[in-house]
């Protein structure tokens, strides 16, 4: 199973972007549904792969779940 860890290691540059839901009028609050992770990969060799993971609104975000499921999707489109 490939994971961001094995990635850097290889070589590869991972960004992993996560965007949180808030409310300004409570001072910032970030509520605990919602949100999406963004993974930015470029490769040794230069190709550049992006994947994201939306969580609904009506779901607990989970970073380490956004984290796979955005993977998965930057490594699938990278075979095709």
């Amino acid at each position: 199973m490939t994971t961001v860890k094995n990635l850097r290691q290889n070589g590869w540059k991972v960004r992993v972007l996560h965007h949180r839901i808030s409310d300004d009028r409570t001072l910032g609050e970030i509520y605990p549904k919602g949100g999406k992770t963004q993974i930015i990969i470029d490769s040794p060799v230069g190709e550049h792969f992006e994947g994201i993971a939306i969580c609904s609104d009506k779901d607990l975000y989970n970073k380490k779940m956004g984290v796979k499921i955005a993977l998965g999707r930057a490594l699938f489109n990278s075979e095709n």
